[in-house]
């Protein structure tokens, strides 16, 4: 096959020729041979590199082959893939590129995520199908009520595995993890950086697998080389009339405006609509209804959109082949978001160019991100090396056995110390009435108990 010398199922052929696709990318050409030979992964790689191909495509021939073979899945509810996603953004999308290839190579494919209706969840629950893509806490609660079967599964990937920790996924995720079969369970981390809560955790939950380390080469987390950046300095009462003069006079071709938090957007949203009311724009935030937010993707996917106003929501999970610029409303407050942020653009080998509006209070959040971006410090995107993971796995299992032993004050015993004994006014041992500070007044007054301690609630001041 033209796509890549590494042999995959003939059923995919009709997809290269429809998406146009006639050689793989770089990272296409290390993932896939690793995943059809059975090897659990830890991707790094930078955004619009084809990652999401670079797992799907092998899965799927691997799937096909199998039924082929005579191996068809009857069982309800009892995937063969799974395919986790911290955002029902990126889940949507990640299910449409399976859903183009299942076209052609037939195979079922179902999405699970937040705001689903019952009779999706009644699908999922009730029918047989080979891949599910899904978010953490939809995958939970399927468990919980026993809508998911995890018996039957053999590939678990985890895509934008850094971002499922930025979102505190951690609970959720060690849930599912201990429905996993270990020994015949293939793995994979889709990530563009490698912070250290996500390598922790590969060393701690799967501390008997063997991942093989895929980066698509030295400088793949840094920024494109094909964007071009610039800052502009601002107040922050300039900030709207700028974006407005940029949309005005120079910006070219599609893009997205990112701001910080949601009212900024609504209000970013509202002034360029008045401006600008030709201009065709959308907007996109976590607190707009489901349908909303899935109608702003798909208008502005579809190109019947120009501009979409948005937060970091949109900074991962889309992918626009043809978006010009990103103008960063707000500087994120992590160099990891800038770097995704970025991402939108320059895709497939394209060019692309980031405005920067950076105001004073900007100037220290920019200076972290270029260095930060330039040294790779706080980054922590290496991959990790052999050694590390096996004295990670080492340590973690001296820890369990190791018993915790009580605290204790320097110098003094870590026996516990006699408790206090209560006696009333004639000496005499009374127990507690544990009724609060009225109840121990009446006591006293009985003879019953010691005088409450009168506490000093300080001087009031005016």
């Amino acid at each position: 096959m033209a796509f890549i010398n590494t042999p995959l199922h003939p059923g995919l052929e009709g997809f290269f020729k429809e998406e146009g696709l006639k050689t793989a990318t770089a990272i296409q050409r290390k993932v896939i041979p690793e995943i059809l030979n059975r090897k659990s992964i830890i991707v790094l790689s930078e955004t619009g590199s084809g990652k999401t191909l670079s797992y799907a495509l092998p899965i799927c021939s691997k799937l096909k082959t199998k039924e082929d073979e005579g191996v068809k899945n009857t069982m309800n509810g009892a995937p063969y893939a799974m395919i986790v996603a911290p955002t029902r953004e990126l889940a949507t999308q990640i299910y449409g590129v399976f859903k183009s290839i299942s076209h052609h190579t037939k195979l079922r494919v179902r999405d699970l995520t937040g705001g689903d209706t019952n009779a999706k969840m009644k699908s999922v629950a009730s029918s047989p199908y080979e891949i599910l893509i899904a978010t953490p806490s939809r995958i939970k609660s399927a468990l919980q009520h026993k809508e998911l079967n995890l018996n039957q599964l053999q590939y678990v990937i985890f895509d934008e595995a850094d971002q499922l920790f930025d979102m505190g996924f951690k609970k959720d995720l060690d849930f599912v993890i201990e429905y996993f079969d270990m020994n015949m369970t293939q793995f994979g981390f889709i990530t563009a950086t490698l912070p250290t809560e996500v390598e922790q955790f590969i060393v701690e939950r799967f501390p008997m697998i063997k991942f093989e380390r895929i980066a698509a080469s030295g400088e793949s987390h840094a920024p494109q080389s094909r964007i071009e950046t610039y800052n502009v300095t601002v107040t922050p009462a300039e900030k709207n009339m700028v974006v407005k003069m940029f949309m005005e006079q120079q910006a070219q071709g599609r893009g997205i405006i990112f701001t910080n938090q949601k009212n900024q957007a609504e209000e970013v949203f509202k002034y360029i609509s008045e401006k600008m009311p030709k201009l065709k724009l959308k907007l996109l935030h976590g607190d707009l209804e489901i349908k909303e937010r899935e109608s702003a993707i798909r208008s502005f996917v579809e190109g019947k959109a120009q501009v979409l106003v948005a937060t970091d929501i949109a900074a991962r999970g889309i992918d626009i082949k043809d978006l010009v610029w990103v103008v960063n409303y707000g500087l994120p407050k992590t160099a990891i978001y800038y770097l995704h942020r970025c991402g939108r653009v320059a895709r497939g080998g394209r060019k692309g160019i980031v405005y920067n509006l950076v105001a004073s209070h900007d100037s220290k959040m920019i200076s972290q991100i270029n260095e930060a971006i330039a040294n790779q410090r706080h980054l922590n995107l290496d991959v990790i090396p052999e050694e590390k993971l096996k004295a990670q796995s080492e340590r973690m299992a001296a820890k369990k056995l190791e018993t915790k032993q009580p605290a204790t004050f320097r110098g003094q015993s870590s026996k516990p110390a006699a408790r206090a004994e209560l006696v009333d006014r004639a000496g005499r041992k009374v127990k507690s009435s544990g009724r609060g500070r009225v109840a121990a007044k009446a006591d006293y007054k009985k003879g019953t108990s010691v005088a409450p301690t009168k506490r000093n609630r300080g001087v009031k001041r005016r």
